[in-house]
């Protein structure tokens, strides 16, 4: 679904939620990535303890849990991995050029000055052009990072003995390959 927005939203040039959505998109399959490798490494040396304690965060682990309604970490919701831990887990999988696309991605989210910057031009020294001036060009890396979230998840489902699901996303790949052959 996150793929389709950032199709939807690129075709009908809206890159300012492109931006948003497409790091929302990378963070997730990078989250995926990660996750999969550190559990297939505990469940390769049959280290069922530490495949739960390296979950137990992922799973239930949350920032807003912690800050809002515990006010200090629990068993239940302890403090969750940073997305940083996933990002530089994700560029074992991704072209150094993907890492430079999501640091793109990531500056056009926070509250600065590169977030305005891409709804406005200086055309005169009194005159403010309000555009989508600023090119856009990380949708490969999207697009990129999405495939490698499915092929992370599809391993996890497999190491599972899930069907279903697996199924779907082979489908899924499938057809992604089948339409730019």
């Amino acid at each position: 679904s996150l793929l389709n927005g950032v199709t939807v939203l690129t075709d009908s040039g809206n890159k300012a939620a492109v931006r948003v959505i497409g790091r929302s998109s990378f963070e997730f399959c990078a989250h995926a990535y990660y996750v999969k490798k550190h559990v297939k490494q505990h469940l390769d040396r049959q280290d069922f303890a530490a495949a739960w304690d390296f979950l137990l965060p992922i799973a239930t682990g949350s920032r807003y849990m912690n800050e809002y309604h515990h006010p200090e970490e629990s068993v239940l919701f302890p403090a969750p991995p940073h997305i940083a831990k996933a990002v530089n887990c994700f560029k074992e999988v991704m072209p150094r050029d993907a890492v430079d696309d999501y640091s793109y991605l990531s500056e056009f989210c926070h509250p600065n000055t590169m977030t305005l910057q891409q709804h406005y031009r200086w055309t005169t020294p009194y005159t403010i052009d309000f555009e989508d001036q600023v090119a856009f060009g990380a949708f490969g890396t999207i697009a990129g990072s999405s495939i490698q979230g499915f092929l992370a998840i599809h391993e996890l489902l497999t190491l599972a003995n899930e069907q279903q699901v697996k199924s779907a996303i082979v489908a899924l790949l499938t057809a992604i390959a089948d339409q730019h052959r």
